[in-house]
């Protein structure tokens, strides 16, 4: 039985709709599109469906994964047309793949995301492109990192988990593109790479005034999506 992807992107007032509720709008939208999604066996089913990557709360993008399995096969582009009538005008399908792949999941495959972070700052590219030079130039990054065990905040060192970081500047918009380790073996927050280049740089930001955008998730060889143009 094929698995199937679908891309879409997650905007507007859906950016504050959590990962779980986000499950639950598509497992109504497969309801209502009288789309039967496969179960897993046992004495606890759930429905084989999951993210590639959970997305934290407040965060848009145009890079997220829904993969998942149905009961019987279909077209993947006819699927994406029945789950698009059925879902928030802010999260919108963009592909439709299937997934040629033995892997158990996306999200065990996945190794880095890709995310814009975006604020209004009076600054030039010139010095904007100092102040992200001299933050990766030291030799530690320190961050302070709520631990999931003791839920206590710790400092940690986060500057082999960017793996690139851009800047630039226009008109007061200050954009900053960043590709940071994601997945189970090493997994970096932008959060924290927004709090420690604050903390260096001394920029009078608050939290609140800064946006964040995941536009690409990276995975291993393992994974290969079969385009629904060259679908059979």
């Amino acid at each position: 039985m094929p698995r199937y992807v679908m891309k879409f992107s997650k905007g507007g007032y859906t950016k504050y709709i959590s990962h779980l509720d986000l499950l639950r709008v598509f497992k109504r939208a497969f309801k209502i599109a009288g789309l039967d999604i496969k179960y897993s066996q046992g004495y606890n089913p759930h429905p084989k469906m999951g993210f590639a990557q959970p997305l934290s709360l407040g965060y848009s993008s145009i890079a997220e994964y829904l993969e998942f399995e149905t009961v019987g096969e279909h077209d993947p582009g006819e699927l994406a047309e029945l789950l698009k009538r059925n879902l928030p005008e802010d999260v919108k399908i963009t592909d439709a793949y299937i997934l040629d792949s033995d892997a158990s999941s996306l999200a065990g495959e996945t190794v880095a995301c890709r995310y814009l972070i975006s604020f209004r700052m009076d600054i030039s590219g010139d010095e904007l492109n100092e102040a992200v030079s001299s933050y990766m130039a030291q030799s530690k990054i320190s961050a302070m990192k709520r631990m999931k065990k003791t839920k206590r905040l710790e400092e940690v060192d986060i500057k082999d988990k960017i793996r690139s970081i851009e800047a630039s500047s226009s008109d007061g918009e200050v954009s900053i593109d960043c590709l940071l380790d994601s997945g189970s073996q090493s997994n970096l927050s932008p959060e924290l790479v927004i709090q420690s280049l604050i903390a260096h740089t001394g920029w009078k930001l608050e939290r609140w005034d800064v946006e964040v955008e995941r536009t690409e998730i990276l995975y291993s060889d393992r994974i290969q999506f079969r385009h629904i143009d060259k679908t059979p």
